[in-house]
């Protein structure tokens, strides 16, 4: 008998008349996926991305209990009418239902997030690439749980979730899950090469400002050194040509002028056969 609950007391109420004596109350928003073998029940913890509370179940021979937010509607276990006849066949059910609803929400999530990184592949921002990486590591760590535990259900021979009354659509569930964990490591690695690809383009702008500067700094260079010969000329004999007798003649400061005016255009010439002008 399936019993489905979305009022926690009621279902603790309940899972106590079967004899639970586990703290189930802990696993309300306990993040983590798992499943525990008890002599006479069973309890599996399965929780969805970020949303609480979590989807509880524990199973007995007598008495299959849900708790859950989800809607279950009637017709999805109309496709396991003859298992649900069989010894377990009910929590058999009542598992895959939940295991395919808790992957359909991982798969939205993920979803999602490939948007949100096609989005940043467009216009890059270093602050949500951060946080899509970090939530695309927790989907892969949940997902990995997820897998764990569907192989280690199948592996046991669980008998309240006896896979061999639903190999095929069990090993659908299987592959599905591992498709999208493949594709969550891929955009790790994708994540990777966006945040690497926007890390060369900004050196690259940094290296082209860099040269920029450079080549201001040659200009001004040239320019100050220019600037400078004639002062320091002009500063050495103007200050003193009165007396430097040597310079006293008709054409001395004529020629200490045309002295500085032709170092001054042969440093102009230097300088622009180096590119610094």
């Amino acid at each position: 008998m399936i019993l489905t609950f979305t009022d926690f007391e009621e279902f603790l109420k309940e899972a106590r008349s079967m004899g639970v004596v586990e703290d189930l109350r802990q696993l309300i928003s306990l993040d983590l996926i798992f499943f525990e073998k008890h002599k006479n029940y069973l309890i599996f913890n399965l929780r969805d991305y970020d949303e609480e509370p979590n989807n509880i179940l524990v199973f007995s021979r007598e008495k299959t209990l849900v708790y859950t937010q989800k809607a279950i509607p009637k017709n999805e276990f109309r496709m396991f009418s003859l298992t649900m006849q069989k010894p377990f066949g009910e929590s058999t059910a009542i598992a895959l239902i939940l295991f395919k609803k808790v992957l359909q929400n991982y798969s939205g999530k993920f979803e999602k997030l490939h948007t949100d990184l096609y989005e940043l592949e467009m216009n890059f921002d270093l602050e949500k690439i951060s946080d899509v990486n970090n939530i695309i590591r927790k989907l892969t760590d949940k997902l990995e749980d997820f897998i764990d535990v569907l192989i280690r259900v199948e592996e046991r021979r669980v008998r309240e979730v006896n896979t061999a009354y639903v190999g095929y659509d069990y090993h659908v569930l299987r592959a599905t899950a591992t498709h999208l964990l493949d594709r969550c490591k891929n955009s790790v690695n994708r994540v990777k090469d966006v945040r690497m690809e926007y890390e060369m383009k900004s050196a690259q702008e940094l290296n082209k400002r860099i040269e920029y500067l450079t080549e201001i700094m040659k200009k001004l260079t040239a320019i100050t050194l220019i600037l400078m010969i004639p002062n320091i000329i002009a500063s050495h004999y103007g200050m003193n040509f009165a007396n430097m007798p040597e310079l006293q003649s008709q054409w001395g400061y004529p020629l200490v002028t045309l002295a500085s005016i032709l170092f001054s255009i042969g440093v102009v010439i230097i300088f622009k056969k180096k590119g610094w002008l």
